[in-house]
């Protein structure tokens, strides 16, 4: 990899603050997943292979499944290929159909 010998990287598909925070968590094993920052925290960690945050993340997401943001959760978790996150809100998704507002695709 040219990155192990260059003095400065650049990541471009991060903000400072997310990187901030999973920078703080490799030294403290410690992060906070919030509503507010599950989606930009997710595929940072999935960039950065921090497996554990994106579990975090996956397992925040699958407490939140509600019939308003099932769907939405759903097409999230497909991008980001969150395999299990997926599965459970397809179930969600089947069992409050008439409160999700129609089918999936």
């Amino acid at each position: 990899m040219s990155e192990s010998k260059a003095k400065k990287i650049e990541i471009k598909d991060v903000d400072g603050r997310t990187l901030s925070k999973l920078i703080d968590y490799i030294y403290t094993a410690e992060i906070e997943v919030t509503e507010e920052n599950v989606q930009v925290l997710l595929p940072a960690a999935s960039l950065l292979q921090l497996m554990d945050v994106r579990q975090n993340c996956c397992d925040f997401l699958q407490s939140q499944l509600h019939p308003t943001n099932c769907l939405g959760i759903r097409a999230f978790a497909d991008v980001h290929t969150c395999t299990d996150l997926l599965q459970q809100a397809n179930a969600y998704a089947a069992l409050s159909r008439g409160d999700a507002g129609g089918r999936i695709s």
